[in-house]
């Protein structure tokens, strides 16, 4: 069976694109092992056929995860897929929160000059419990969890969904000195001639 290795816990963007990419490459068979950290994701594909690591290009440790096993480990696919809909959300008794959970990958989103105190978290699924248990005042997280919790979250900004880049790592290269892609003419206003 193919082992997929991808940021956790259940319920984070990557667990929702890792689906998606199997689902169009027509692979059912599989299983994902969930991570917190990409280089322990490294260590468990590592020397195993039949693994793979699912990572967004967002995230901040790309190029080193990329680099730490150049020769074992490569680059094998990318794919574009959206996000789950993002929303800066707050405790509903909190009147002007001051601390905000983050994943790091999304602090483009948000002017953190806003919040006297940001916190890093691993994803956004931790950020949202997290925030219900009352660490931070505000999180950056999905918005489902504010339609999930209603009497307990408001919305602050709404982000919605982003589109982004996945990386693929596998053990077997497949890089052979012609460019992989999928032939998109259409972006540059011409058709194809092909």
């Amino acid at each position: 069976m193919v082992t997929l290795v991808t940021l956790g816990p259940a319920g984070t963007c990557h667990e929702r694109a890792t689906q998606a990419y199997m689902d169009f490459q027509g692979v059912h068979d599989f299983a994902i092992d969930f991570i917190e950290d990409f280089f322990d994701g490294l260590e468990r594909i590592r020397g195993r056929e039949g693994a793979f690591l699912i990572q967004c290009s967002a995230h901040p440790l790309v190029h080193k995860v990329t680099e730490r096993y150049w020769d074992e480990i490569f680059v094998v696919d990318t794919f574009v897929y959206p996000t789950k809909a993002l929303a800066v959300l707050s405790r509903r008794e909190v009147a002007r929160p001051k601390s905000l959970g983050l994943v790091p990958a999304t602090a483009g989103y948000i002017d953190e000059t806003r919040w006297e105190e940001i916190v890093d978290v691993v994803s956004k699924p931790i950020v949202a419990r997290e925030l219900l248990e009352g660490r931070y005042e505000a999180g950056l997280t999905h918005l489902e969890y504010a339609e999930q919790h209603p009497e307990q979250l408001r919305v602050e900004q709404e982000i919605g969904e982003i589109d982004t880049t996945w990386v693929v790592y596998g053990t077997r290269k497949r890089f052979r000195g012609d460019l992989i892609g999928i032939p998109s003419p259409e972006l540059f206003g011409s058709g194809s001639d092909v």
